[in-house]
């Protein structure tokens, strides 16, 4: 006996199939639509026949009152029993027609949504009136799911018809791919022969997967080697280093070029005009990106800050431009170490000549008070003995300058120790005299820093006494003093004086330069010398008439050693 055949899977059986089963299943459903939709109409019928009856009965009911308590007999009192007997029963509204007159309660017979029960009684017609507005909702109601059921059959008809082919291609284009990758044993059928195919396939993905995966932990391995090599190439660049793409976009940059640049989050992947803040920086590596150039030791100058870029494009093999690699480093604090040097220079230079000169004076000085003196020992009359005193009086004034020029001049050694800037300012403060309009306020918090006091307490002291002579000028004022400690330690003497002209500032920083009448105009210098042998920066600033502020700020301290050992070499 032959084997019995399996059922084989052709397009043709595949499609019968798909459309037997959908249409049994949309011909069922459309049969149960059927029947609920003569459900609802039978009780449709059913609920408008025993409303109807009920009215029916209530009719009855109230036309048997009305004969018992004879109501027509008096016509008087029919309106008021005709309400009555609609609210007894329910009756939306009744009215009694008998010769030529109407007596009407509740819903005129005319409205809408009612429905009228006439009977005749006694000579009278007798019109009740009945709502109907449940009927009319229940048989819309109905109206509405018949509709609805009927358009939802048409819709899932339509459905089947227009997107069964979308659901029969799936497997006819699975037949022909599979044709592709084997041939068909006619022993098998097709549905065997699919799931045959599919697992095979699945099987040679696997395969390849498991070779894909053992290829790539290769190639992993490789790139994670040479990225920590990168990584450990990068972080140890003291430099900034930053490569960009041909488009302008940060692909990496290194924590010291964050520390310099401070990018705006995130900055891998941006633009860099949005990864930084327009600068002449970032307009030197759009530049070089754009024109493809190298740049060579530029120096860049920004709001508050110096910078050297170096820039190198990069080439593929085949000459392709791949970015620019741009290596970067801040030489603000070098170039403020040069300036602070070059100003040291100077006063070293300008100490020099003012000591050849002092001494000079002095000698002379010397020698001319000496000679006043012996001529007030002889007796004199009253106006040369005058003369000759007011002669020594200028002298001695010369000679007192002479000596500040002398001690501005002379070469100075710094004896350090570990003091509070504070307390150190705050005790010079208080000991300097000044007029009750003229107020000093303390403020800030204990700085600790390595300086000379001595020294220190006499800059901080020359500059005070400025700030109460400019306020004492101006009739009055307050002088603020503020002692911060980031982001460097700093004193800021701020005063409501008279001002000054921002254009006289360097010349005032030079000895002898003094607009006020009895001063000598070394308080300023010295004060900004002091500042500079402590590696610190010294700035006067203000406007005519608006007061002045003048600001020590202590910077690191191998810049402290670098300058101290220059002023050495000068001194």
């Amino acid at each position: 006996m032959l084997p019995r055949a399996s059922p084989t899977l052709t397009r043709i059986s595949f499609r019968r199939d798909v459309r037997l089963f959908f249409g049994s299943l949309v011909g069922f459903l459309s049969v149960l639509i059927v029947i609920l939709v003569l459900l609802l109409q039978s009780f449709l019928e059913h609920t408008r026949d025993a409303t109807r009856q009920n009215w029916s009965n209530i009719v009855r009911m109230t036309i048997d009152d009305m004969d018992r308590s004879n109501l027509l007999a008096d016509s008087g009192a029919l309106e008021t029993q005709l309400s009555i007997l609609e609210a007894r029963y329910g009756v939306a509204g009744i009215s009694v027609a008998r010769g030529g007159r109407v007596i009407q309660v509740g819903v005129p017979p005319s409205n809408e949504n009612v429905e009228r029960i006439e009977r005749s009684f006694q000579g009278a017609k007798i019109i009740f009136v009945f709502d109907a507005s449940d009927l009319i909702t229940i048989t819309r109601i109905f109206w509405a799911t018949a509709v609805v059921c009927l358009l939802g059959t048409a819709a899932a008809t339509m459905l089947v018809i227009f997107y069964l082919p979308r659901i029969t291609r799936p497997i006819e284009s699975m037949l022909d791919t599979a044709a592709e990758l084997e041939e068909r044993d006619p022993a098998h059928d097709e549905q065997q022969y699919l799931i045959d195919t599919f697992r095979k396939s699945i099987a040679t993905l696997r395969a390849q997967e498991a070779e894909l995966k053992r290829m790539h932990d290769a190639q992993k391995e490789r790139a994670d080697d040479l990225e920590r090599v990168t990584a450990a190439l990068t972080r140890s660049l003291a430099s900034g280093f930053m490569a960009v793409d041909p488009q302008g976009r940060v692909v990496e940059i290194n924590s010291a070029g964050r520390e310099i640049l401070h990018p705006n989050g995130e900055a891998a992947g941006k633009p860099l005009e949005e990864a930084f803040e327009k600068s002449p920086f970032t307009d030197a590596v759009r530049s070089a990106v754009d024109q493809r150039i190298a740049l060579t030791r530029v120096e860049l100058q920004l709001e508050k800050q110096t910078i050297g870029l170096t820039t190198v494009p990069l080439v593929s093999e085949s000459q392709q431009f791949l970015g620019v690699l741009a290596l970067f480093t801040d030489l603000t604090h070098i170039r403020d170490l040069e300036t602070r040097v070059r100003e040291m220079q100077t006063l070293a230079d300008l100490g020099e000549i003012s000591a050849g000169i002092a001494h000079e004076f002095r000698n002379s000085l010397a020698a001319i008070l000496g000679y006043l003196r012996l001529v007030r020992r002889e007796p004199l009359a009253d106006k040369p003995r005058a003369s000759v005193e007011r002669a020594e009086e200028e002298a001695a004034q010369l000679s007192a300058a002479v000596d500040t020029l002398l001690s501005f001049a002379r070469p100075m050694r710094l004896n350090k120790t570990s003091l509070d800037l504070f307390e150190l300012v705050s005790g010079v403060a208080a000991k300097i005299e000044r007029p009750d309009n003229v107020h000093i306020e303390c403020d800030g918090q204990p700085v600790t820093i390595e300086g000379d006091s001595a020294l220190l307490s006499r800059a901080f002291e020359n500059l005070i006494r400025n700030a109460v002579d400019s306020v004492t000028e101006k009739g009055g004022g307050t002088i603020r003093i503020t002692v911060a400690a980031k982001p460097r330690p700093s004193v800021r003497i701020e005063d409501e004086g008279v001002g000054l002209d921002p254009a006289d500032v360097p010349r005032l920083m030079l000895p002898f330069q003094s607009e006020k009448a009895k001063g000598y105009g070394l308080g300023l210098p010295l004060s900004r010398k002091i500042a500079l042998l402590h590696g610190a920066s010294f700035e006067l600033t203000g406007s005519v008439g608006g007061g002045a502020v003048a600001t020590i700020e202590f910077f690191a301290s191998e810049t402290t050693s670098a300058l101290q050992f220059v002023t050495s070499e000068a001194s």
